[in-house]
């Protein structure tokens, strides 16, 4: 539930922006509700308590399965090359906005992962010229990784070892084998989870 505070200061003179300010959040829940009502009769599966925002993009419907508890923020665009291929996207997924997935080459996102915001995930590639044939290239994101904002998981990648955290920024070029916490262009090992030095 929305806290007061949230949206008011508690003094007189703030309480038009506090009502203004309450309409629009919940003209935004009910769009959300609307949205996800309207996705749950086109996708292949959307699982219960699971929410997809307005202004959701996502290409061949019929071949996207979302789990339970997942959310999937505005903006955000799921998108194959091809009609045929599939993502699966396991129970309690939270995807943030403005988040590009390209499941060209097959796409599957395990359970309790967390996408940030402006994350682009491709799986395909078409190399220097625009026009060629595209060429498929899966990938398998693992339970309990966390993409940090503004990362790129360009194609090849094939898989990210569950329980890593990608940070912010980072460019991922290849395959990450072994939980731990990568960044940097390209992005490479920095520490194992829990480590307290690198």
């Amino acid at each position: 539930m929305l806290g007061i505070d949230r949206i008011w200061n508690g003094r007189p003179s703030g309480v038009v922006g506090a009502i203004l300010d309450a309409v629009i959040i919940i003209r935004d829940r009910l769009a959300d509700k609307l949205a996800t009502h309207i996705w749950r009769g086109n996708l292949d599966q959307l699982g219960p308590n699971s929410i997809i925002q307005r202004n959701v993009t996502i290409r061949y419907p019929s071949n996207v399965k979302i789990g339970s508890q997942c959310s999937i923020a505005s903006l955000s665009n799921i998108t194959s090359e091809f009609p045929d291929s599939f993502i699966r996207i396991d129970d309690n997924v939270a995807i943030n906005r403005n988040v590009r997935l390209d499941y060209s080459g097959g796409l599957i996102i395990g359970r309790n992962a967390l996408i940030s915001e402006n994350v682009m995930i491709y799986t395909h590639s078409h190399g220097h010229n625009p026009r060629s044939v595209p060429t498929k290239t899966p990938l398998v994101i693992g339970e309990d990784v966390w993409i940090g904002a503004n990362v790129t998981i360009g194609e090849g990648v094939g898989h990210i070892a569950p329980g890593s955290i990608i940070a912010a920024g980072a460019v991922v070029t290849r395959e990450i084998v072994q939980p731990g916490v990568y960044g940097g262009v390209p992005a490479r090992f920095i520490k194992r989870i829990g480590d307290a030095t690198r």
